[in-house]
C-alpha cells in the first residue's frame, strides 16, 4: 500500500462508536484535535506541523464524519453514550458481543469450529460423549481439579489451548459453579468488577450465580475497605464488550450446556500495573487482600462445588506493542524460555512468585494475565499445577507475538 493509499482506522475500545476508516491526511488531522482549537486554528496547526495545506471544506467534512460516527466528545456523543448505558443497565442478560465477529454467530458453524479445536492435530481429541449418546463417564483424576487457565485470544489462533483446558473441565470436574476471572482490557473503577448479568451465547444462555455474588458483596461490606464495594459491584459497563469472560462462558456452554446444570460468577480484574511500578505485592493492598479473602470464604461456605477459570493471555511483544524491532527466532525463543519460568511459578501454586517474575522485569513483556492469575492462585491455593499447552501467535510480518497457555490446577 502506498503512502497515499494508507488508511487510519479509529476504534472505540468501549464499543460506543463504530470503527471508522480515514485517509492518512485525515488521520494526521485527528492527532491535532485537542478539544481546544477552533477549525481555523486546526487548519493553521496542520499546515505548520504537517507541512502541507488542507482546505477548510476538507476539514469540515472530516469533522462531520467524526461527529456522525460519534468520535467527538460533544453533546451528540454524550446523548448516544447515555442511551447505550441506560439500555444495557436494564438488561438481565448480557448479549454475546463478539458473536458473528471473533467467532461465528450461526450455531452449526460455531459448533463445527469448536469441535475442530478439540479434534485438530494439536487438540486433546474427542470429548467423552462425541459419537455416543452416553453422557456418563468416570472422573479420571484422583486429585480434585480446582481451576484451569485458558486463553482469551481468538479461537482461530488459540483454539487448541482452549480445548486442552476445557477437556480437563469435562473429564476431571463436577463443579456446579465456575468463578471466571477475566482480564479487563478497558479501565475499571477499581481492581475488580463483578457482574450480576447472565451471559448469552449462540448456544444458549449461561446463568450467573447471583446468590454467590450477593454473599461476596455481603462479606466485603464487613471489611475495612467496604467503601470500595460499590465500585466492585456497580462497575458493569466494562463487561459489555469484554471478550475475556465471554469466550469462557461460550466454552462452558459448549461442553456442559444441556448435559448438566452449571452457573458462573463473572469477575473482571483490572491492571496491577501500580503494584509493578512500585514493586509492591498486590497482597499488601487491603482492596486485593479483602477481595481474595471474601472470595475464598464464599467458596468455603457454599454447598456447591466450585471451580476457577482464568481467561488470560501472556506476553505481548513486537513493534505492534511498542518494541523497537521485528521479532526474529532468537527473540521468540527467549520469550518461550521466559514464559516457562513464569508458568513454573503458577505450577507451584505461588502467586507471589508469579507476580515477582513480572515485576522484576517491570512487565516489559506486557503480561495481560498478571492480575487475574494472581487473584486465582491466591483464592485457590492449589497444591500443584500442570501445563497442558503453550503456544505463540506470531504475525506473518513478525511485528507481533502473543503467547498463551492452558493449565490445570489441583487441590
Amino acid at each position: 500500500m502506498s503512502g497515499d493509499d494508507a488508511m487510519y482506522v479509529l476504534r472505540d475500545p468501549y464499543g460506543f462508536s463504530k470503527a471508522v476508516a480515514l485517509p492518512m491526511v485525515a488521520g494526521m488531522l485527528v492527532t491535532l484535535m485537542n478539544g481546544e482549537r477552533s477549525l481555523p486554528e486546526l487548519q493553521e496547526e496542520f499546515e505548520k506541523t504537517i507541512g502541507q495545506s488542507l482546505s477548510m471544506e476538507d476539514i469540515e467534512r472530516i469533522v462531520q464524519q467524526l461527529d456522525e460516527s460519534c468520535f467527538l466528545d460533544n453533546d451528540r456523543f454524550s446523548e448516544h453514550r447515555a442511551a447505550i448505558l441506560s439500555a444495557y443497565q436494564e438488561l438481565e442478560v448480557r448479549p454475546a458481543a463478539h458473536a458473528g465477529g471473533a467467532y461465528p454467530g450461526e450455531v452449526d458453524e460455531l459448533r463445527a469450529l469448536l469441535e475442530k479445536i478439540f479434534t485438530c492435530e494439536d487438540g486433546p481429541g474427542l470429548l467423552p460423549w462425541e459419537g455416543s449418546a452416553a453422557a456418563d463417564f468416570a472422573m479420571s483424576s484422583e486429585q480434585r481439579l480446582c481451576g484451569v487457565m485458558s486463553p482469551h485470544i481468538d479461537f482461530h489462533r488459540g483454539g487448541p489451548a482452549f480445548a486442552w483446558a476445557y477437556d480437563r473441565v469435562v473429564t476431571e470436574s463436577d463443579a456446579e459453579v465456575f468463578v471466571v476471572l477475566g482480564t479487563a482490557h478497558t479501565p475499571l473503577k477499581g481492581f475488580y468488577s463483578v457482574s450480576r448479568k447472565h451471559f448469552d451465547t449462540p448456544l444458549g444462555t449461561v446463568s450467573t450465580d447471583r446468590d454467590f455474588v450477593d454473599d461476596l458483596q455481603r462479606r466485603l461490606l464487613q471489611e475495612e475497605t467496604s467503601k470500595d464495594v460499590p465500585v466492585i459491584f456497580d462497575d458493569e459497563m466494562p463487561h459489555r464488550r469484554e471478550h475475556s469472560i465471554e469466550f469462557q462462558a461460550l466454552m462452558l456452554q459448549y461442553i456442559l450446556g444441556g448435559r448438566r446444570d452449571f452457573q458462573i460468577v463473572p469477575i473482571l480484574v483490572g491492571s496491577f500495573h501500580p503494584f509493578v511500578l512500585h514493586n509492591r505485592s498486590p497482597g499488601d493492598s487491603p482492596v486485593v487482600a479483602d477481595f481474595v479473602s471474601a472470595l475464598r470464604a464464599v467458596v468455603a461456605a457454599t454447598d456447591k462445588k466450585v471451580c476457577f477459570v482464568a481467561g488470560v493471555d501472556l506476553a505481548h511483544i513486537g513493534k505492534q506493542f511498542g518494541d523497537e524491532n521485528l521479532l526474529d527466532d532468537e527473540r521468540l525463543k527467549q520469550q518461550w524460555a521466559d514464559d516457562q519460568h513464569l508458568l513454573a511459578n503458577a505450577c507451584e501454586g505461588d502467586p507471589e512468585g508469579w507476580f515477582i517474575h513480572v515485576a522484576s522485569q517491570e512487565d516489559r513483556n506486557r503480561i495481560c494475565g498478571l492480575a487475574p492469575t494472581y487473584t486465582m492462585l491466591e483464592a485457590m491455593r492449589p497444591e500443584r499445577g500442570e501445563l497442558l499447552k503453550y503456544d505463540q501467535a506470531v504475525s506473518e510480518d513478525r511485528s507481533s507475538c502473543v503467547s498463551f497457555a492452558s493449565m490445570a490446577f489441583y487441590e
